[in-house]
């Protein structure tokens, strides 16, 4: 079945581009309008969560480090990426998305900037944020950069 999504999705790329469509969405599977990040959905896995937003120039800058960094964990099962954006625009949040190749697959945004849910819980009042779960849920790491991010998923995974 996903393999048919997906075709379908390239097909209906192919014909939008055809057709003289600028912005084609490829990664749109991924994306969830949602209120809510349930941590619980992830249990025994460690989370990196991203927060950013189309608009936020750092975010979109430490974007390009955390790619690399999931690069490093992407085939690993114990370790899940998600990102949620404090994004109010749709077509802005989406194409940033594909502009900086975040191919995870889980993506949240509600379009309520800070005064989102997703925000609120983790106290998130600057972009960009990373924060690092354990196995258990457990919050143990927190930053505003990608800087030690990679060494913090490795200590955990042993």
């Amino acid at each position: 079945m996903k393999k048919f999504v997906f075709l379908f999705s390239v097909l209906i790329a192919a014909f939008m581009v055809s057709q003289g469509f600028t912005k084609v969405y490829p990664l749109a599977s991924n994306i969830k309008h949602s209120d809510t990040f349930d941590l619980n959905k992830y249990k025994g896995k460690i989370v990196v969560l991203n927060y950013w937003a189309s608009w936020s120039k750092n975010s979109r800058n430490e974007n390009k480090t955390l790619l690399h960094v999931y690069q490093s964990f992407k085939l690993n099962p114990k370790v899940v990426f998600a990102s949620v954006s404090l994004d109010i625009d749709d077509v802005s949040w989406k194409s940033a998305i594909e502009e900086d190749e975040l191919s995870w697959k889980e993506h949240f945004c509600d379009f309520k900037k800070y005064d989102s849910p997703m925000a609120l819980k983790y106290k998130v009042t600057t972009l960009p944020k990373f924060i690092v779960f354990n196995a258990a849920g457990k919050q143990v790491y927190s930053a505003n950069n990608t800087h030690e991010l990679e060494a913090n998923v490795s200590v955990l995974l042993k």
